[in-house]
């Protein structure tokens, strides 16, 4: 159960940093006026979310263009605190999407969880696995997943890397399968590396 409450963390935090939206509410939307207290949500269904750009993801890549990149924090002085660390980069012809999330929990978080099982549901997601490979990543030998999978009308591979209290996913996504052996992608995946 714990595994799945981190994959949840994981997905939306990865939401947080690629999904948000400046729209404010309409105001059709306020509540009306009331003489009553306003009801007190508890503590743990609130959250907040702000720029960090001082959170060093401690990655290292070679992206094959200028990636964007985004840093948030969320419940920045909680016991709760997590940082997401997120950059992509979207080529055409073929559409390919390269992109690259580091999630940073507390100790806290990790206790309790099978590593492996969290690792397989986070490199799995909703996909169709079309490959699986178990890695040991960098001189540390911190636990990993290659995968290969279809996802929808595209293909994806995907990296994940469990290190420490930091979560790592590094995935090219294309409409054409053989587009994942082409020379730049191999290059992006051969040079992450997790820096001290």
């Amino acid at each position: 159960m714990r595994n799945s409450t981190i994959v949840t963390l994981l997905n939306v935090m990865t939401c947080l940093c690629g999904c948000s939206t400046d729209e404010s509410p309409s105001a059709s939307n306020a509540p009306a006026a009331s003489n009553e207290a306003p009801a007190q949500l508890p503590a743990h269904t609130l959250s907040t979310e702000e720029d960090a750009p001082d959170f060093d993801p401690r990655l290292s890549l070679k992206w094959p263009g200028t990636p964007e990149e985004t840093r948030r924090r969320i419940n920045a002085g909680q016991p709760d605190e997590s940082t997401t660390f997120r950059a992509s980069l979207i080529q055409s012809d073929p559409a390919t999407i390269f992109s690259a999330t580091v999630s940073n929990f507390t100790e806290k978080d990790r206790q309790g969880i099978d590593l492996n099982e969290m690792l397989a549901d986070s490199a799995l997601q909703s996909d169709e696995e079309l490959s699986r490979k178990e890695i040991k990543h960098g001189p540390n030998k911190y636990p990993g997943l290659d995968v290969t999978a279809k996802s929808g009308t595209s293909f994806v591979r995907r990296i994940v890397v469990l290190a420490e209290t930091r979560f790592y996913q590094i995935e090219v996504m294309s409409t054409k399968k053989e587009r994942l052996e082409a020379e730049d992608i191999t290059t992006f995946f051969e040079s992450f590396a997790v820096t001290q």
